[in-house]
């Protein structure tokens, strides 16, 4: 399956980058995959947006409706952002993100948040340029907690 691979690819070249890591995500079940794959097809809960050239899948980014570390908060989250070493400084990423803009925007959401480790400077920058903003909340990555995560936001009104 293309999400597996892709997903897979992710997390072995950006270990650092995700809450997740390569070991868990390779025990999971093929079940796993086909749920994630329609649940994000969905853009009901969730959404995910594939990028695609010649063929292949480059790139991919998830919007949730709901933050799991803000459960109150009505703004949706940006996760599991990846774009291809191959594909990085061609607007692919920016792309992206607007794709989540535009379906947070379609769901009336104020903003989008997510969370970012503080060690990911490329994505950070990209992330500025998108118009987020650090909101000074930060917690330490789940899987290696000597690095910490910050939250970002972006005003969508």
């Amino acid at each position: 399956m293309k999400l597996r691979a892709l997903r897979l690819s992710a997390l072995a070249d950006a270990p650092m980058a995700f809450g997740s890591t390569l070991a868990r995500e390779e025990m999971f079940p093929e079940q796993v995959w086909h749920e994630r794959s329609a649940h994000g097809a969905s853009g009901a809960d969730r959404v995910t947006f594939i990028a695609e050239r010649d063929g292949e899948w480059i790139g991919l980014a998830t919007g949730l409706a709901n933050d799991p570390d803000h459960p109150g908060d009505p703004r949706p989250v940006l996760v599991g952002m990846f774009v291809a070493p191959s594909s990085r400084g061609c607007g692919v990423g920016a792309a992206l993100v607007d794709a989540v803009v535009a379906w947070s925007r379609e769901r009336r959401a104020i903003g989008l948040g997510l969370w970012v480790t503080a060690t990911n400077s490329p994505a950070i920058a990209l992330y500025n340029k998108c118009g987020f903003r650090r909101t000074g909340e930060s917690k330490p990555l789940a899987h290696s907690p000597s690095i910490a995560e910050f939250r970002m936001v972006r005003d969508l009104g």
